[in-house]
C-alpha cells in the first residue's frame, strides 16, 4: 500500500503573517526562512496526527484485497472520493463502478460490496487505485484552531532554537495534536 500526492495542498495552514505576527517579526528579512519553518512545522503535525490539515489530492494504491474486503483510507480527514480504478497485469486501468462499493466517510473507508471481486493480484503490476480528497478544507481558516496554534507553536520553537540541539515538540503542541491523532492499535 502506497500514497502518493497527486495534488498538493494550494495554501500553508498558517500564512506568512500569522507566523511572522507569531514571532513578532516586524521586517521582511528572514521572511523565507519563517515560510521553510511554517511548512517544516505543517508537515510534522500531519505526520504526529496522521491528518491532513489542507485539502489535497491523494491516490492510495492497494496490492491486495484487504480481510472482508474494507480499504482503509490513508486520507485523513476525507473530503470526498474522487475514483476508484483497478490496473491490471497489462497495466491497463479501469474505472470501478461506484455501485460497487460504499464510501465510510468519517471513519476513511471504502467497504467492498456484493459486486466487486477481489481481483486476482497474481502480477506485481495489479492494484485497486483510491484517488480522494482529503483534509479539513481548502482555506487556512477551515482547518481547527488547535492545530494551527500547534503548527505556529512548532514555528516558534524552530525558530528560537535554530542552530541548537534538537529540543523536540513543545508539550503545548503535542497536547494541542493529541485529541487529533489517529490511535494505533
Amino acid at each position: 500500500m502506497s500514497v502518493t500526492v497527486l495534488v498538493p495542498p494550494a495554501l500553508d495552514p498558517v500564512s506568512l503573517a500569522e507566523a511572522k505576527a507569531f514571532l513578532q517579526l516586524d521586517s521582511a528579512f528572514e521572511d523565507a526562512l519563517v515560510g521553510d519553518l511554517v511548512k517544516t512545522a505543517a508537515e510534522t503535525v500531519e505526520h504526529e496526527t496522521g491528518t491532513a490539515l489542507i485539502a489535497r489530492t491523494v491516490q492510495q494504491s492497494f496490492a491486495a484485497w484487504p480481510q472482508g474486503g474494507v480499504f482503509t483510507l490513508q486520507a485523513r480527514p476525507l473530503m470526498q472520493l474522487v475514483q476508484v480504478q483497478r490496473r491490471d497485469a497489462a497495466g491497463v486501468l479501469s474505472l470501478v463502478d461506484p455501485s460497487k462499493y460504499y464510501i465510510d466517510q468519517g471513519n476513511a473507508r471504502m467497504i467492498a460490496l456484493s459486486g466487486f471481486t477481489p481481483p486476482p493480484f497474481t502480477h506485481p503490476s495489479e492494484a485497486i487505485l483510491v484517488d480522494c480528497i482529503a483534509g479539513f478544507g481548502a482555506a487556512p481558516g477551515d482547518v481547527p484552531a488547535a492545530l494551527r496554534t500547534a503548527v505556529l507553536l512548532i514555528v516558534r520553537s524552530l525558530y528560537d532554537n535554530r542552530g541548537q540541539a534538537e529540543a523536540g515538540l513543545p508539550l503545548r503542541a503535542r497536547a494541542l495534536m493529541a485529541p487529533f491523532a489517529r490511535v494505533r492499535l
